[in-house]
């Protein structure tokens, strides 16, 4: 499990500009307060930075939505995933709540359902 410190010691070893991926999902909350911790990291991303990591040669698959998940060691990389909404949180972009939320919303997952109502400031029992 990855705590806010893990998280941003983690993405301090990335080596790509801040200006092109955000943190969105699980680690997002994380650095938002809204959670504790999570299991992953997934960051959204520029298309020049996913067609970059691909030129490299990381793993990558289309999801159902049509977007490129690229896998780098233990982060995905989400092309344009929930880049429509970024706040600055401890020097770096995060997605906003609102922006995590809709997309959340559109996975309507009972995981992103639990999610939302910790957005939502709704006790999870």
């Amino acid at each position: 499990m990855l705590i806010k410190q893990n998280i941003i010691k983690l993405l301090n070893e990335i080596r790509y500009p801040r200006s092109e991926y955000w943190i969105t999902a699980g680690a997002a909350l994380v650095m938002h307060g809204v959670k504790v911790q999570t299991n992953d990291i997934d960051l959204g991303c520029s298309t020049a930075l996913a067609d970059c990591l691909i030129k490299e040669g990381f793993e990558w698959r289309v999801a159902d939505d049509g977007i490129r998940i690229i896998t780098a060691d233990d982060i995905e990389f989400l092309e344009n995933w929930c880049g429509d909404g970024t706040v600055e949180l401890d020097g770096f972009y995060v997605a906003s709540l609102d922006c995590i939320r809709r997309e959340k919303v559109k996975l309507n997952r009972p995981k992103d359902w639990v999610d939302i109502k910790l957005i939502d400031g709704e006790a999870v029992s």
